[in-house]
């Protein structure tokens, strides 16, 4: 029993020291997806890569480890993501995912106030949607992409990235990101085929 009660002092010590060191921040900004496809996915190809762009936002929180090491830190965070792509004259891709990044960031201080941060981790994706808005004959046809099979293959709708960053924070408010996720499962249905995503983001948060 003694022990027991020493263990759960200890844990109680350790939540409440990571929590004194927590910090929450808002975030968002832009982001460029690129796909490689090979084998017959929509059209694409290993020479005819899809590029889709937009936006992010969401949020962060970071917690200190400075009590394993001085300048470590772990950056839980989720946001929403919104894509566009053109497949032709006529026809437009739009997606909605939620994305639950997970980083070990190292945190560097370069001058008073200023901070250079270099992070690394997985991210989590699931797709909320994928349509195919084909604007063709005269007509208008929207295809779900995560169900669709008239067009020779679906997407999936869950991702799995890894990616690398860097960044500077400036008076513990302001952070300036940017980073490259590379996708690490295959997102189509398709028969004989792969298509993969990596992914450019630049990004602005507040810490409150």
């Amino acid at each position: 029993m003694i022990k027991m009660k020493k263990v759960i002092l200890i844990v109680a010590s350790l939540l409440l020291g990571l929590q004194a060191h927590a910090q929450l921040a808002a975030d968002g900004g832009y982001m460029h997806a690129f796909e490689n496809g090979k084998g017959s996915v929509l059209g694409i190809t290993a020479t005819n890569a899809r590029g889709w762009d937009g936006f992010f936002v969401g949020g962060r929180y970071n917690i200190g480890l400075d009590n394993v090491v001085n300048g470590l830190s772990v950056d839980p965070g989720a946001n929403v993501s919104f894509l566009w792509s053109r497949y032709s004259n006529t026809s437009v891709g739009r997606e909605i995912a939620i994305n639950v990044p997970i980083h070990l960031v190292y945190s560097l201080d370069i001058m008073s106030d200023v901070k250079v941060k270099f992070l690394a981790g997985p991210t989590l994706q699931m797709g909320l949607l994928n349509n195919l808005v084909d604007r063709s004959n005269n007509s208008t046809t929207t295809y779900n992409m995560y169900k669709e099979t008239t067009l020779g293959s679906a997407r999936t709708p869950f991702n799995l990235f890894l990616g690398v960053g860097a960044g500077i924070e400036v008076a513990d408010a302001i952070r300036v990101k940017v980073g490259f996720d590379f996708g690490l499962l295959n997102t189509t249905t398709a028969t004989n085929a792969t298509l993969h995503r990596n992914i450019l983001k630049i990004g602005v948060g507040y810490i409150f």
